[in-house]
């Protein structure tokens, strides 16, 4: 609940900045793996729900938070780009359901058809 209702995160933990994108915070990650962990810069580049930043670029780091919190309806912008990022993506739980509840044949249909995914969105 606390980051759900917070404005902003600003950490250095992977983790905790892809919960805050999730779940449409804005998110701060201050840490020199910027760059290197996939979907984090999907979050970051594609979807635009937070920055990466190394720990070289402090001045950086503080721009952008000054940005961040200088806009009236940022909590209403992020949750429309996480929304976007919701409708993108399959849900996971109802596919993996399918693949075990219908095993093998599961496994035959995505071999075939890997765009099957996508009927679980």
């Amino acid at each position: 609940h606390f980051l759900y209702y917070s404005s902003l995160l600003i950490g250095d933990s992977q983790t905790m900045s892809a919960e805050a994108g999730v779940l449409g915070v804005p998110f701060i990650r201050y840490n020199d793996f910027v760059g290197k962990i996939s979907y984090l810069n999907e979050l970051e580049n594609v979807y635009k729900l937070g920055y990466g930043i190394n720990t070289s670029n402090e001045d950086y780091m503080i721009s952008i938070v000054k940005k961040i919190i200088s806009k009236n309806d940022i909590k209403k912008l992020y949750i429309n780009r996480r929304d976007k990022m919701l409708k993108d993506k399959i849900d996971y739980s109802s596919f993996l359901s399918w693949v075990i509840n219908n095993y093998p044949n599961s496994i035959k249909v995505m071999k075939e058809n890997q765009d099957y995914k996508y009927n679980f969105k």
